[in-house]
């Protein structure tokens, strides 16, 4: 079952030039299975199921019902993200990560590489999406972090947010 997802994700991982960000999203759908896994078949998730078979359908009803319930849910969060990048949705879960930049500004750098692996993969350019989820990050940390060695990502991020830069290459 995540196997053609977690294949779908290494392709686009190697044609996208982001690899190791493939990786840990094959990682995030393996511990949204795992929780899937874990529940007992009398738990009230699977009431109204036909079955108690594993599929991505129920992963991402689980997913998403998790999150709802408990928004600093990461299993949750980057399930949904993964999800929608094997899935081919056209923001790739970039929304997803708004309450994660908040309160983790180096999330910035994974929200680089959605928008660049969408535009790759789809060709859509997602920068009103990245001003969006950046809109929402804690501006001091995101210019503090921009000052570090390694600060590109948020310096990346400061650009969008100020609309001086676009994502290059996208219609």
């Amino acid at each position: 079952m995540s196997q053609n997802e977690v294949g779908t994700l290494r392709r686009a991982g190697d044609d996208t030039g982001h690899r190791e960000f493939a990786e840990r999203m094959a990682g995030a759908l393996s511990d949204g299975l795992q929780a899937l896994e874990n529940l007992t078949r009398d738990d009230e998730f699977w009431q109204g199921w036909a079955n108690g078979d594993i599929t991505v359908h129920k992963l991402n009803a689980l997913a998403a019902d998790r999150l709802q319930r408990d928004p600093a849910d990461r299993t949750a969060r980057w399930t949904l993200v993964a999800l929608a990048l094997a899935h081919g949705a056209n923001d790739g879960g970039l929304p997803l990560l708004g309450p994660e930049i908040t309160a983790d500004p180096t999330v910035v750098a994974d929200a680089l590489v959605i928008a660049d692996w969408i535009g790759q993969e789809i060709g859509l350019d997602l920068t009103d999406e990245l001003r969006a989820v950046f809109a929402r990050a804690d501006r001091h940390a995101l210019e503090l972090l921009a000052q570090t060695e390694g600060g590109e990502a948020a310096r990346a991020a400061l650009a969008v947010l100020e609309q001086r830069t676009s994502l290059p290459g996208r219609d």
